[in-house]
């Protein structure tokens, strides 16, 4: 009987590091809040380059909202790695 193969990874196999997401949350400008009201519009442009921390992005992403704690208008922009559909 010939012998089975042992499941999993071989023997010496490098360990696979993903990108760990680094969301921060957005914060006020007036008052240092994280709080905030809900999004009331979003708008999504694809356009591709490289985030502030050097991570490729496909799509700038703009929420507008408001800061729950003093009321200060405020829009929320994001960097996403989006799959081409």
């Amino acid at each position: 009987m010939p012998r089975k193969k042992k499941p999993g990874r071989p023997a010496g196999s490098q360990n696979v590091t993903r990108d760990q997401a680094e969301a921060k949350p957005s914060r006020c400008k007036a008052c240092d809040s994280t709080e905030r009201e809900a999004y009331t519009k979003t708008d999504v442009q694809e356009f591709g380059g490289q985030d502030p921390n050097g991570r490729p992005f496909t799509h700038i992403v703009r929420r507008w909202t408001r800061c729950a704690a003093c009321g200060q208008a405020r829009i929320d922009l994001s960097y996403e790695n989006r799959r081409a559909e």
